[in-house]
């Protein structure tokens, strides 16, 4: 019996050791899932370790993601090792007591799942009273590898704290495409007792404080919510019924979990872009009480908690709360079934994070983990490549005297058909671009959805520029959008030598700076050294070449040849033939150099273009005699530089080539339609001499202005289209994609007066300014800002302006006949005591002097005239008294009919009201920004290119008076104001402006090029 009885306690202990064990050992045997996980966090209480010394982080913020992914068997897969809470994340760690950050590293492969767990930062994170770069908020270098990684296939996971302050907000506007919401700004909170200073946060005390204007006395168990300055508490039981506001999946998303749980934990208030994104809701269970105190919020009784977004195999999943922070003890996770375990022991105890940790966060993650299915092996941040015999990687390159690219391990031909953009914004200062990548994704879809297939830019462009590029072209692998890339540098050579060693240095720099950010690579100085840009993303694999563009000019080119006489360069890439000229051997070793750095730096190669302009043609100059019969004038030839074996990718010569050159358009009879056949016949005979390097036309293009409609500028374009393509050049690129605020030519710069105010303004007839596809205009104002009650004829004079035009506006009970009558409108713009007086011959003066007279002879027929001393065309630029009645015409006097649909349309009758608008440069403001106009008593006229060389004055504004003359008798039947003690005496004036408002669309034009490269 005793032997039974033994034997029996063995067997029990077995049977207990089994079943104790067995749970483990299935755990162990559980299949592992490779994943690769990064995760972003910067917010950790520091705490003291149990002896009371050292400061440590509490990682409670990430513990339960941790614990889960353990549990799940998640390992990443380049340690093959489980993850650990306290190393396997970026953001803010320990060194030496201080917080220092890790930031996001651009990783070799794509990451499988982000998950941005909290990002406000920590407390006492200042040293020597300076926080360390990126220990607070998250950063735009962050936001990009983000951002980047979700166009490439990563699961992207966001909760609570990581788009408020300290967040940027350009940084939290990305968020939120990413993940599909506008953040709000409000943020709320349960709170168990609301008298609790330990509990409830100093910030919501003080504004409830400064909302109310009373003391926080508030007691009980409530409902916070909070931000931009305003609050609103939910007290249990008046606001809110229940325990807590409650967390709950909708019913197309009960595989993440069909519980409704308690929520006690930070929650923000977010707007999603698609309602039908979200899958959970949280519900406040507000009594009428409650939904009269949100009311004012436009909040109502259910909040979106999870949204989910998914587009094209894209997913990110934003949780609206602290969902991840688990405070309760830690579990053993090493057997199978601890989370249905404890799931089932958890009790739900107010304030407890712990029964919504195991009900409601563990059955999401672990179902968005079973989901989540790894990249594809390969999916890389670097371009793709073929490797050429010597080691040299391509992903472009001229082959048969046309482009290559390098697509899905094959070459394929690519005429180029694009646009280039320009070189400023509206609104931005010269060479500064918008910090916006959704500002450059509207370009691409618009450009690409135009037919074209390359772009240009002429400087290296700010970082979110290529990362919008490079995000556009992983969303569109079929419809690709090719980048030619400058290199140059913003200033002149001294003296016009471009071998000066300090210009040829900056050169050099600016491609060694401009090839390591195109490869991603790049961490760029502002010009003031306060900030700086860093380029993350390589674009390399979209590159179709290098434009070396040292804006080469015949003065420049002769006084580098006559300055250096003997130079000549060879080099291991790109040498100078025999028969170079100095300017020539500089650029081969530009080019060399561009050769050289990308070879050394990244093992690869581009093709490199050297941009010159007709000019420096010699079959230009003797076609047009532009020399006047010298032989000796100044030329490149392209021909004349050599390249070695060396070189795989290939050398091109690009030329800027415009048709509307008054030397191309002599004698062409049909100026209505030009046929731009001098400009054909150029090419042509140009292209017949290019036998030793294929050629790109890296800019043509026509202006909306001076007389050219959107219509003209489309068919000219396109006929310049075929033109380029039968001449076997390897493409060209429009001039340009949107219109150039600021730009100018060397006759108008002098004239833009202070010029780096000229991108705030739109000089509508500058052709300079508008050589866009895409319309860069102002906002045709709906109402007008001043108005003014007339008498019988006239009902109301009204006037508003923007940042393109002076508007007027004159109702009529009965408007003029015109066959009999004409109406004359008198603009005093500068100075009250001077301009004409006399408004008729028959002696009738005026109550102010005027600058300016609208003529408005008939519904289709109108001038605007100046006097004599005031008309730049003639290069005089001041306002002085008289009384000779006389005006005259200028530049552009002509006054084009039409309603307000395009820029070149200036007046139109509509019933009884006249609408005229009048652009600003037309009156001689030189920024009607800041309200300046010219005024210049030297009459020197204005030097080309020299800038602000004349004076300005700053005017109050502008007086008017509205003439109703006889045809016949030249007598005055109608003027209004009377006098300068009517009511109708008004000086018209507007605020104003450092920021423009400009809207964009594409032009008529648009949609014939789009068909132009479609065929």
């Amino acid at each position: 019996m005793r032997i039974k009885t033994i034997k029996v306690r063995y067997w029990v202990l077995l049977f207990l050791l089994v079943s104790v064990g067995t749970p483990f050992v299935w755990w162990m045997l559980m299949p592992n899932k490779n994943l690769d996980v990064v995760v972003l966090n910067k917010t950790f209480p520091l705490v003291t370790n149990v002896s009371g010394g050292e400061k440590q982080l509490d990682y409670s913020k990430q513990r339960g993601l941790y614990w889960l992914m353990g549990y799940l068997g998640i390992k990443n897969p380049e340690t093959n090792k489980k993850y650990e809470v306290n190393t396997d994340y970026y953001g803010n760690f320990l060194n030496n007591e201080k917080l220092v950050n890790k930031p996001l590293q651009k990783l070799t492969y794509v990451p499988d799942v982000i998950y941005l767990s909290d990002t406000y930062g920590t407390g006492n994170s200042k040293i020597n009273g300076v926080e360390p770069v990126g220990v607070s908020g998250m950063t735009k270098e962050e936001v990009a590898l983000v951002a980047t990684s979700y166009a490439k296939g990563t699961t992207v996971i966001g909760e609570y704290n990581i788009a408020g302050d300290p967040t940027k907000t350009s940084v939290s506007k990305e968020l939120g495409e990413i993940f599909g919401v506008n953040f709000t700004g409000l943020a709320g909170k349960f709170f168990s007792d609301l008298s609790s200073t330990a509990d409830v946060p100093n910030w919501m005390r003080a504004t409830y404080e400064q909302q109310y204007g009373k003391k926080w006395s508030l007691t009980g168990a409530g409902i916070v919510i909070a931000g931009n300055n305003r609050i609103v508490v939910l007290q249990r039981g008046i606001g809110f019924t229940g325990n807590s506001l409650q967390i709950y999946m909708t019913e197309n998303a009960k595989t993440y979990g069909k519980e409704a749980v308690d929520y006690y934990n930070w929650f923000e208030i977010v707007k999603p872009v698609d309602e039908d994104s979200i899958i959970a809701w949280y519900d406040l269970h507000l009594t009428e009480e409650g939904k009269n105190q949100l009311n004012p919020f436009g909040l109502d009784t259910k909040l979106p908690a999870i949204i989910a977004k998914h587009t094209n195999n894209k997913h990110s999943f934003y949780f609206a709360g602290d969902f991840t922070d688990y405070r309760g003890p830690d579990k053993i996770k090493r057997f199978l079934g601890a989370t249905t375990l404890y799931r089932y022991f958890s009790v739900n105890s107010e304030g407890d994070l712990s029964y919504f940790y195991w009900h409601f966060y563990v059955p999401l993650m672990s179902k968005l983990f079973k989901d989540i299915k790894p990249l594809e092996h390969g999916v890389s941040f670097k371009a793709a490549t073929e490797v050429t015999s010597d080691g040299s990687r391509l992903s472009s390159k001229i082959d048969d005297k046309q482009f290559s690219v390098y697509q899905n391990g094959q070459w394929k031909k690519l005429y180029v058909k694009g646009v280039d953009i320009g070189r400023t914004v509206p609104g931005n200062p010269e060479g500064t671009y918008p910090d916006d990548p959704a500002f450059y994704s509207d370009w691409f879809e618009k450009i690409a959805n135009m037919n074209a297939n390359a772009i240009r830019v002429y400087t290296r462009m700010p970082a979110v520029f290529y990362r919008a590029l490079d995000i556009y072209n992983d969303n569109h692998p079929d419809n690709r959008l090719y980048l030619f890339q400058n290199i140059a540098v913003d200033q002149e050579p001294p003296a016009g030598n471009y071998l000066d060693k300090a210009y040829h240095a900056a050169v050099e720099k600016s491609a060694e700076d401009t090839i390591n950010a195109i490869h991603g690579n790049a961490t760029i100085e502002s010009a003031d050294g306060k900030s700086s840009d860093v380029y993350i993303n390589d674009v390399s694999g979209y590159v179709l070449g290098y434009l070396i563009t040292p804006d080469l000019s015949s003065d420049r080119v002769a006084a580098t040849d006559a300055g250096n006489p003997s130079y000549r360069y060879t080099g291991e890439y790109v040498s100078a033939g025999s028969s170079a000229t100095p300017t020539e051997s500089w650029l081969a070793a530009i080019s060399n150099k561009v050769y050289e750095y990308e070879q050394q730096s990244y093992q690869m190669q581009h093709p490199a273009g050297i941009v010159s302009i007709p000019e420096l043609d010699r079959v230009y100059q003797d076609m047009y005699n532009a020399a006047n019969g010298n032989n000796k004038a100044p030329a490149v030839t392209m021909n004349h530089l050599d390249t070695t074996n060396k070189v795989t990718s290939g050398l091109f010569g690009a030329y800027n080539m415009f048709p509307d050159q008054p030397v191309f358009r002599s004698g062409e009879a049909d100026e209505a339609k030009p046929s731009y056949a001098g400009f054909k016949a150029y090419l042509n005979n140009f292209m017949k001499t290019q036998n030793k390097y294929p050629v790109l036309i890296s800019e043509f293009g026509l202006p909306t202005s001076a007389g050219s409609t959107e219509d003209g500028q489309g068919s000219g374009i396109v006929s310049l289209i075929a033109m380029i393509k039968d001449s076997g050049a390897m493409g060209g690129l429009i001039y340009e994609w949107a219109d150039e605020w600021g730009a100018s030519s060397k006759l108008t710069s002098p004239l833009m007066i202070p010029y780096n105010r000229g991108p705030l303004w739109h000089n509508v007839v500058d052709p300079e300014q508008n050589y866009g596809v895409l319309a860069m205009e102002s906002k045709i104002p709906k109402d007008y800002a001043m108005t003014l009650r007339g008498s019988d004829p006239l009902n109301t004079l009204a006037f508003n302006s923007d940042e393109s035009y002076f508007y007027i506006k004159a109702d009529f009970q009965t408007l003029p006949a015109f066959d009999q009558k004409r109406i004359m409108i008198y603009l005093d713009t500068i100075d009250r005591k001077n301009g004409e007086y006399m408004i008729s011959p028959e002696g009738e003066e005026n109550w102010s002097g005027a600058e300016f007279n609208i003529n408005i002879d008939s519904q289709n027929k109108a001038d605007l005239l100046v006097i004599p001393t005031y008309n730049t065309s003639k290069g005089s630029y001041f306002s002085s008294v008289s009384t000779t009645g006389i005006f005259e015409k200028m530049d552009g006097s002509t006054l084009i009919p039409g309603r307000f649909e395009n820029s070149m349309s200036q007046f139109y009758v509509e019933g009884n009201t006249l609408n005229v608008r009048i652009p600003w440069t037309r009156l001689n403001f030189s920024d009607p920004s800041s309200l300046l106009v010219l005024s210049d008593e030297k009459n020197k006229g204005a030097v080309e290119s020299l800038k602000e060389a004349l004076s300005v004055r700053m005017t109050d504004g502008i007086v008017l008076s509205l003439v109703v003359m006889d045809k016949a008798t030249q007598k005055v039947d109608y003027h209004f104001p009377e006098s300068v003690t009517s009511s109708g005496y008004r000086t018209f004036s507007w605020n104003t402006w450092d920021i423009p408002q400009p809207v964009s669309r594409t032009k008529t034009s648009y949609n014939m090029i789009r068909e132009a490269f479609a065929n």
